[in-house]
């Protein structure tokens, strides 16, 4: 594959030119156009030391043609490379949406690996939620019309300057809600929602135990369970520092899981009663200190496995104290339950815009530092969200 050349991608089809003057990680990594180096990570060296920054000028296509700016993967294991990408023609029922800011998720580095449960077919783009301004509507659009801030959540491909979503895939986005705090929230927020509300049902009063307290999905749990649930929530983090970050968005006390047994440091706060609800996002002996922490009846909810280790469950647990583990895949109920995953969105944006709920914005980076941003979630050095800034 020669440089400044790639095949159609969903949402994207033609060919971006060569380029002689190119950013961070701008161009394929073909055997015969690599760079070598590479950057000391806790990884396995999955990215490499960055290339020295230069600017990408947009150029005309042919025939007066455009091109936008997308961070492709183009080969697993790799870091990103900048491309331009020719826009394709809106269908009926499409919508161009102008991305102002996407979200980065641990999904979207795990599927650059290769190691999420959906695969792309290279060369394809990550990113799964964005923010951005309606540029153009297909003749059967009804919900948004051009000009209107919108949310979106997509099946990877939205990490570029442009965007083509099906208008189901669109939430209108209230004025008073800057782009900026929205894009943080479709998978977090919508997440948090789906995990405390519709799966572990959690009432107000109620206890609430969220591990990875720090983290995007965490701060975004304790906010809701606080602010709209009226619940009591303990933070469980892996420093100090994330244990205080916690603290200052809501939550009434706080754990350092890597400072002794989550288990007992519950016990201390609450007494032989345990937690209402667990929501867990780290797995292994977190997830298995926090189920033996459950109350009468306590729900735990799986969210996901950040440790790297998936633990099994003994059963024996459940039957004890009459306690239920679930799981939620957000993501999935687009396509089993569309209802009840548009009401997770649309209630985040409600909340916002009600001021109910304030996501916290840990980090912004711009497209071309990508592959940073990338890095600093995979070293734990996020917290709260972390958005690529397309403008």
């Amino acid at each position: 594959m020669p440089p400044g050349h790639f095949s159609a991608l969903p949402g994207m089809s033609g060919a971006g030119p060569a380029f002689s003057a190119l950013p961070v990680w701008v161009r394929p990594l073909a055997s015969h156009d690599y760079l070598s180096v590479t950057m000391a990570t806790a990884v396995g060296g999955l990215w490499g030391r960055c290339f020295p920054r230069v600017w990408l000028c947009r150029r005309a296509g042919p025939c007066g043609g455009r091109y936008y700016r997308a961070a492709l993967c183009t080969e697993l294991k790799q870091p990103l490379a900048i491309e331009e990408v020719a826009p394709r023609p809106v269908r009926p029922h499409e919508v161009r949406v102008d991305v102002h800011f996407c979200g980065v998720n641990f999904a979207d580095i795990l599927v650059c690996r290769g190691q999420y449960q959906e695969r792309p077919h290279l060369p394809f783009a990550p990113g799964m939620e964005f923010s951005g301004t309606v540029l153009e509507t297909g003749k059967d659009v009804s919900t948004v019309k051009e000009g209107d801030g919108v949310i979106g959540v997509s099946d990877f491909n939205s990490m570029a300057e442009e965007y083509i979503a099906d208008q189901k895939a669109l939430w209108q986005v209230p004025e008073r809600v800057p782009l900026r705090e929205a894009a943080a929230l479709p998978v977090s927020y919508g997440t948090a929602i789906m995990a405390l509300e519709h799966r572990a049902r959690t009432q107000p009063g109620e206890t609430v135990l969220v591990t990875a307290a720090a983290g995007a999905t965490g701060l975004a749990v304790i906010d809701v369970a606080t602010n709209v649930l009226q619940a009591k929530v303990i933070a469980a983090a892996g420093s100090d520092e994330k244990c205080k970050l916690a603290m200052q968005r809501g939550a009434q006390s706080s754990v350092n899981y890597r400072q002794g047994s989550l288990k007992e440091a519950v016990r201390k706060l609450l007494g032989s009663r345990g937690v209402d609800v667990v929501i867990d996002t780290v797995g292994g002996h977190v997830f298995l200190e926090a189920l033996r922490s459950l109350a009468w009846e306590g729900r735990i909810v799986v969210v996901g496995f950040s440790g790297g280790t998936i633990a099994s469950v003994p059963a024996n647990l459940l039957l004890l104290k009459n306690i239920s583990a679930m799981g939620v895949y957000w993501g999935r109920y687009r396509d089993q339950n569309f209802p009840v995953f548009s009401r997770s969105l649309s209630s985040a944006l409600q909340y916002c815009q009600q001021g109910r709920i304030q996501p916290h914005i840990g980090a912004v980076f711009k497209l071309e530092e990508v592959n940073d941003a990338f890095l600093h979630v995979i070293e734990r050095k996020s917290v709260g969200k972390v958005l690529i800034s397309l403008k």
